[in-house]
């Protein structure tokens, strides 16, 4: 079941994300995170920031904590797509991050 919504402060080498969980979706679904530049305000709300590289591993517990949709794979499948998942919303943020940000 998705948890209440969650932000999380990333920075990257062009500036930091607001990573938003939407909490009505599932961790494999492709509009599972929101995603805005941050500003001075939303950083003071955001006090800790975690580099990007470091929010692999708490990418994959959103995805987990988030539930897997009815996804019926076995163990093995399950985890690949998770992780797979994971790494596929990093380079997202990281391309978000390039394409608008200022750094």
């Amino acid at each position: 079941m998705p948890v209440s919504k969650r932000r999380f402060l990333v920075t990257t080498d062009h500036g930091d994300v607001v990573v938003e969980v939407k909490a009505d979706a599932a961790g494999l679904d492709a509009d599972l995170l929101g995603l805005t530049m941050a500003d001075e305000a939303t950083a003071e709300e955001l006090p800790m920031a975690t580099p990007l590289r470091a929010f692999a591993a708490k990418m994959v517990d959103i995805i987990e904590g988030q539930g897997l949709g009815g996804f019926a794979g076995g163990e093995r499948m399950r985890e690949m797509m998770v992780r797979e998942k994971a790494t596929a919303e990093l380079r997202r943020i990281e391309r978000f991050a390039r394409e608008h940000g200022s750094g």
